[in-house]
Formats: C-alpha cells, structure tokens, sequence
C-alpha cells in the first residue's frame, strides 16, 4: 500500500507532540513517579535515534545539528569508585537516593556539544570500569526495559545498575549499609532534561528535593565491587577540598554549601 510523505508542517507538529511527551512525563517523574523514566526513554528515541531502516524525527527535521547541552561531570579516572555523571544523591529524612540535578548544576557542569557526542559519550561509570552511554541507557530502557518494549533478558550492564546499585554509592544508616537506588531512572530524568533544554528556547527546570544534594560523604561511604558488606570507614570530604562535582572550586563553596 501506498504511503503519503508527510509535510515539514506535520512533521513540526509531531516534534511540538513528543515535547509534550517529554514535559508531561517528567512532571510526573517529579512528582513521584519514578517509573514514568522508562516512558521518557520512548520520546527520546523517537527523537534522536536512527537506524538503517528509520530515521529520527530531528534527522527529518535536519535538526541534529543543533548543539546538545551536556551537564556531565567530568569523570576522574584516578577515582576508585562507581562515577554518576549524570546524576547525585539527595539526603533527607527519608534517607538517600539518586536524583537528577535538572538547572541546579555549577557552571562547568554545563557544557554544550555535537550530537554524535552527546549520544555515544560515557555518562556514567560502575565499580567494574565499564561504561554507560546516553544511547546505552535509553535504548535499553525503551527496548527491553518497558518503554516501549519488555524484553525476557536485559543486558547485564544496565541490569547491574538498575538491580544492584553498580556505582556502588550505600548509605551508612544505624540499621546498617544501605544501597542507594534509582541511577538508571534518575540518568534518565536528566537526559530528558537535556533535551528538552536543547530543543525548547528559555526552558529552565529546578529539582523538587526534600533535603540537601550531595556527591559523596555525608553519611555516605562506598561499598567495594561485588559485594554489599560495609566499609571499615566512611567517606568524607573536607570542607576545604576540590569539590567532586568537577566544578573546581571548593567543597564548602559548591555542593558542601547546598547540603549544609
């Protein structure tokens, strides 16, 4: 059967729709619904994904050659533990869990880029060295993890982040080490943000956190690869030291100053 091309207007207005998507399914993330990251991968891939047999909508639009931000922080290769590039952790009452930072990032977090490297850039690090991408996460997320699709097998380096806390952050709690969830949702929650931030003009977005955020210390420690067993110490950062965001400037100046 035959197929009728659409029009550069049909197709504007298929963009302003999966914007839609993307809004309405953060909010709801936001408000509580962390399982709506998996819907927000859908309009993701929808968006920027080609393949040998589709193209994306911006591909259609010739808009993948717009600069993407990119709020990453930097990754320390001389760090030992898991690296959360695209996410940190808030600290409240209720206890600890990865969250995305949306506009509450230092300057040298955001950064703005090509698409090829916003896509296939290592966004996230678990305690085994190996690598998560923007395309890794979202694609899984959309394909097997049931954003658009429940597959019977995961792949095992997202599987490990989702499932068992692969950056390896816990929290020392009087009840004992806790491991800290909700990385793969909270990277997502981000990437979204970043694209929205790249497609929508003025589209500013603060986090509703119940309590400060920080990157490391602070009642956290860091649990050794493979194992849930707690570490003989704590982590903790000066308050005169490099802040770990990668921002340059010091703990008490910059992430130390929030959660205090």
């Amino acid at each position: 059967m035959a197929k009728i091309p659409l029009s550069q207007e049909d197709l504007e207005a298929h963009l302003e729709e999966q914007l839609g998507f993307l809004e309405l399914s953060a909010a709801s993330f936001d408000n509580g619904f962390e399982g709506e990251a998996k819907r927000l991968a859908g309009p993701i891939r929808i968006l920027v994904h080609d393949t040998k047999n589709s193209h994306s909508l911006l591909r259609q639009l010739n808009k993948k050659g717009v600069k993407f931000l990119d709020s990453t922080f930097d990754f320390n290769p001389a760090d030992i533990i898991g690296h959360g590039g695209l996410v940190c952790i808030s600290s409240g009452p209720a206890g600890s869990k990865y969250v995305a930072m949306l506009d509450d990032l230092p300057p040298p977090a955001i950064k703005w880029v090509d698409f090829e490297t916003w896509w296939n850039m290592p966004v996230l690090v678990d305690n085994k060295r190996r690598q998560l991408t923007r395309q890794k996460i979202i694609l899984t997320a959309a394909n097997q993890d049931g954003g658009a699709h429940i597959d019977p097998k995961l792949d095992e380096i997202y599987f490990d982040l989702a499932k068992k806390n692969s950056l390896g952050w816990v929290e020392q709690t009087k009840q004992g080490v806790k491991q800290i969830e909700g990385a793969d949702r909270a990277a997502i929650r981000q990437i979204a943000h970043e694209l929205l931030k790249t497609l929508k003009e003025g589209y500013s977005k603060k986090p509703k956190h119940d309590a400060g955020i920080i990157i490391g210390g602070i009642r956290l420690t860091t649990a050794p690869p493979d194992t849930n067993k707690p570490v003989a110490k704590k982590r903790e950062i000066g308050r005169n030291e490099r802040c770990p965001c990668g921002s340059g400037k010091k703990f008490k100046h910059c992430h130390g100053r929030i959660s205090a």
